[in-house]
């Protein structure tokens, strides 16, 4: 198994559990309850995040330059080079079970989603912070929280959507070809960001 596929299954550990649940209902409303949680907290940095741009304000170079830095940061991360993002052993260790327990475990997903996840969160967290419009970072972060949660959703009801997938050899190439093209696309933007601070 490639190590994407690792990284996969380890974002499910926790969603994945659902489907040793014999009930296929019960565990797909375990998985949207957890999908819910990481819903939460994407909402909430989306909101944290433009208030935080709105004080900044466009004045401040060297806001620009610590977006800038970020980025090139994100960048790195998504292309594997080095590793900024704290594990996703916190979403383990929640002993809660039940809906409380995927809920819980959806607000620290969301705060940890992934190694590959988190450099997409925090460019769409800078280019909020960037615009400082309230309405602007709830509705795009709600987005990508909706976008975010159907695979869970569906690693969560299905184990074996998550076996195919991994075992597939395309899903290695495309996941390779994906991470090169996104971490092309937020250095870019952390260019962008160094124009602007300068």
């Amino acid at each position: 198994m490639n190590q994407a596929a690792q990284k996969l299954i380890t974002l499910w550990d926790y969603p994945k559990s659902f489907t040793i649940i014999s009930h296929p209902k019960k565990a797909f409303r375990l998985s949207l309850t957890f999908s819910a949680g990481s819903a939460v907290t994407f909402t909430i940095l989306g909101t944290v995040s433009s208030l935080v741009g709105k004080l900044m304000g466009k004045s401040a170079s060297w806001w620009y330059l610590l977006l800038g830095v970020l980025m090139v940061l994100m960048a790195l991360q998504t292309w594997e080079i080095y590793n900024f993002i704290p594990s996703t052993t916190l979403i383990a260790k929640n002993t809660r079970r039940g809906y409380i327990g995927a809920f819980i475990a959806g607000i620290l997903g969301g705060l940890f989603s992934s190694p590959c996840a988190t450099p997409v969160l925090i460019t769409l967290l800078a280019i909020v912070a960037d615009r400082g419009s309230l309405i602007w970072g709830v509705v795009l972060l709600l987005l990508y929280s909706i976008g975010h949660s159907a695979l869970v959703i569906a690693a969560g009801t299905s184990i074996g959507f998550v076996r195919n997938m991994t075992s597939n050899n395309r899903y290695g190439t495309f996941n390779k070809g994906l991470k090169l093209f996104m971490g092309s696309v937020i250095l870019l933007i952390a260019f962008y960001m160094f124009y602007l601070g300068f």
